[in-house]
């Protein structure tokens, strides 16, 4: 039983989130304390959870003693996040979901989607990429035609840099539309008008974990929009299918909606489902394609850290 959870940086676009689907979570009702990894030494203000709360700072592991579940929803990583590190290091007892994906965490959590971790054993995980969590969902629905392997293209947004991201994409744009040179990045790019394909190493290597038994073929892109998660997915089955049995299977989940195209990245804000496209199939009608479109604050996100929690109530 959780009775007492720790929000890391709460005021986060994340964080934020977090808060509204635990207020909608009936089930779950902890006691919640918050802290913050800004540099600065003060106390942070807001009203979280409908009530005015004070976050202070992380100053020392220590302070952690007695929490029962610490949730990360921070998107920058500043020194204070070594405390976190040092947590992990020092008290594996104590459960960790980081939702933000921090670089610096991913070699000590175990990335999983609101399905569940593969290995029951582990109390440090991270929530896996939005566009896994996609992937995820489709596999399982479509696990009667045996999938055997497949291929994901995810196609990021800013706000996976936070607030200070998409400011900074804002500048850019300006800049580029005079016809000047963004003087800010994101994450050392220009993203405004452009799209970046990055290295998909560690995004291959948590598809391996989350999804073991399908092999899949992994690419990454970082897109200027501002928000929303693209995911495009193809596999390969076992048998011919037809479309009918395809939309069948698709339309008996709940956390589907298969819509008719044209599906825009505004359709997915505060959706808790993946928008699918219909499916595409080739010639020879095993293999199958869709465009997924979730947002990655929720699915993949902060509704995925709430369903983790619930596993390990």
């Amino acid at each position: 039983m959780i009775s007492k959870i720790l929000i890391v940086d709460p005021l986060t676009l994340l964080g934020r989130e977090l808060l509204h689907c635990l207020e909608d979570a009936g089930d779950l009702n902890p006691e919640v304390e918050y802290r913050h990894t800004s540099p600065d030494d003060e106390h942070q203000i807001a009203e979280l959870g409908a009530m005015p709360a004070l976050v202070p700072p992380i100053t020392a592991v220590e302070e952690l003693a007695g929490i029962d579940v610490v949730v990360i929803a921070s998107d920058t990583e500043t020194e204070r996040t070594a405390h976190i590190e040092t947590l992990l290091a020092n008290h594996p007892e104590v459960a960790v979901i980081d939702v933000g994906r921090l670089p610096l965490l991913r070699a000590v959590t175990f990335p999983t989607t609101s399905l569940g971790p593969t290995d029951d054993g582990e109390r440090h995980l991270r929530v896996a990429h939005p566009a896994l969590e996609a992937a995820a969902l489709v596999t399982r629905a479509l696990s009667p035609l045996a999938p055997v392997r497949g291929a994901l293209a995810a196609v990021d947004p800013v706000s996976i840099g936070g607030r200070n991201a998409i400011e900074a994409l804002a500048q850019q744009a300006a800049r580029r539309l005079q016809g000047g040179n963004p003087d800010q990045l994101v994450g050392g790019h220009v993203l405004a008008f452009n799209q970046v394909a990055v290295d998909t190493d560690a995004l291959a290597d948590e598809a391996g974990t989350v999804l073991p038994e399908l092999p899949m073929a992994v690419t990454r892109t970082l897109s200027g929009c501002f928000h929303g998660h693209v995911a495009h997915l193809c596999f390969e089955l076992g048998d011919p299918v037809d479309d009918f049995e395809l939309r069948e299977l698709l339309d008996d989940r709940i956390e589907i909606v298969l819509t008719e195209t044209p599906i825009r990245l505004d359709d997915v804000v505060d959706r808790d489902q993946v928008l699918l496209t219909l499916p595409q199939l080739s010639a020879d009608r095993r293999l199958v394609a869709f465009t997924a479109l979730v947002d990655g604050l929720r699915v993949g996100g902060a509704m995925s850290a709430v369903a983790i929690l619930r596993s390990m109530s």
